[in-house]
C-alpha cells in the first residue's frame, strides 16, 4: 500500500505520462519480490531525461533492517536470496544492498545487486562478489580498486546476473578538496581518469566533469570495469543534489536554483528535453495516517547522471528517491 501510494504521489499530475511512462505494472510486481525485513526499503526511480519515458526500479534494504535469522522469501532470485542473507550478517561497513529491475524493459526476472559500503574496504566487496554468485569479478575489483587515485573512495559495487559479459560496476566519491582541485585544473582530472583505464577521458568528457565539479553539488565517478581490472568503455558521472526533505521544508533540487542552472546545460547538450522541469514537482514530504498508524512519506529528486561510451555522450538520467518512515 504504501508503495501505491509513493508511486501515484510521484506520478501525479501528468508525470506519469511524461516522466514514468508505462513501466509501473513491471516495477510494482519487481517491489513486491525485493522485500526482505520490516521496514519499507528505500526506492529509487531512475528516468530517463530524453526520448521514450520509462524507469528502472531499484529497492533499497539498509543493514539495520535485517538479522542473521531473517526469512529471505522463496520468490527471491537464488542470487538475491544468497546476497541478502550474507548482507544480513554483516557489520556496520555496508550500508545499504539494493536490488535493481531493469522496468523500463518490461517484467524482470533477475535483479542486479549492489553493495553500499560506509568504509573502503575491498574484501567485504569480495565476500559480497562471492555471496552474488560472481567470484570471478573479485580479481578485476581489486585491480581497479588498487588503482584508484589517492583521495578516491570507491562507495558501490553492482552486478548484473540477467546481462551478458562482465557485468561489473564500481562507483567512487573523490575528496571535496579533489572536487575543487578539478575545477581549477582539468589536466588532473584527465590524469586520474586515465589512471583507472579510462580510454578516452579527455575532450567533451574532460570539460563536462570540470563543469560538473563547479557546482555546490557532490560529484561522483561510475565505471563499468573490464576483467583485467580497467575501466571499460562507458562511464557516468553524476551529482547527488541534496538529502531527503523534511515536512514543509525543501532546499534542494529547484528550477530556479543551482540544479536548475546545471539541467539547462544538460538540455543545451541534447541530453534532457523539457521533462526535467518536472522533476521539482514530484518533491514531496507528506504524512499519511491510517488504521493506527502514521508514516511520513517523501520523494525527491537525488541525482542527476550523465554517460559517455568512447569518449562520446550517451545519455543522462535522474534518480527520485522516496520512502516512507
Amino acid at each position: 500500500m504504501l508503495y501505491n501510494v509513493l508511486y501515484a504521489l510521484a506520478a501525479r499530475g501528468g508525470r506519469e505520462e511524461a516522466l514514468f511512462g508505462a513501466s509501473a505494472p513491471a516495477a510494482r510486481a519487481a517491489f513486491a519480490r525485493s522485500l526482505a525485513g520490516d521496514e519499507f526499503p528505500e526506492i529509487w526511480f531512475e528516468i530517463p531525461l530524453a526520448g521514450d519515458p520509462w524507469f528502472d526500479l531499484h529497492v533499497l534494504t539498509s543493514r539495520e533492517s535485517l538479522s542473521p535469522d531473517t526469512n529471505i522469501p522463496e520468490s527471491f532470485a537464488s542470487e538475491a536470496r544468497s546476497t541478502l542473507a550474507w548482507f544480513a550478517m554483516q557489520e556496520s561497513i555496508v550500508k545499504q544492498l539494493a536490488l535493481s529491475w531493469d522496468t523500463g524493459q518490461g517484467p524482470a526476472e533477475h535483479p542486479a545487486l549492489q553493495l553500499l559500503v560506509g568504509t573502503s574496504r575491498a574484501q567485504v566487496t569480495c565476500d559480497f562478489l562471492d555471496a552474488a554468485g560472481r567470484p570471478d569479478a573479485k580479481g578485476s575489483y581489486r585491480t581497479f580498486v588498487e588503482s584508484l587515485p589517492d583521495g578516491w573512495f570507491a562507495c558501490y559495487a553492482g552486478v548484473f546476473p540477467a546481462r551478458p559479459g562482465h557485468n561489473l560496476r564500481v562507483e567512487c566519491i573523490p575528496t571535496r578538496d579533489l572536487q575543487h582541485a578539478y575545477t581549477n585544473d582539468p589536466a588532473l582530472l584527465v590524469r586520474h581518469l586515465s589512471q583507472v583505464g579510462l580510454a578516452e577521458p579527455g575532450g567533451t568528457l574532460a570539460a563536462r566533469c570540470q563543469m560538473m565539479a563547479q557546482t555546490p553539488f557532490r560529484l561522483e565517478f561510475q565505471f563499468d570495469v573490464e576483467p583485467d581490472g580497467r575501466a571499460g568503455r562507458t562511464f557516468g558521472a553524476s551529482l547527488r543534489f541534496a538529502k531527503p526533505p523534511r515536512e514543509g521544508n525543501w532546499e534542494g533540487f529547484v528550477t530556479s536554483g543551482s540544479a536548475g542552472a546545471l539541467m539547462r546545460k544538460v538540455e543545451s547538450w541534447g541530453l534532457a528535453d523539457e521533462r526535467w522541469r518536472l522533476l521539482e514537482e514530484a518533491i514531496f514530504a507528506n504524512r499519511l495516517s491510517k488504521d493506527g498508524e502514521s508514516h511520513s512519506l517523501y520523494c525527491y529528486p537525488a541525482f542527476c547522471k550523465l554517460r559517455w561510451r568512447d569518449g562520446e555522450p550517451l545519455d543522462a538520467k535522474a534518480y527520485l528517491i522516496a520512502g516512507a518512515q
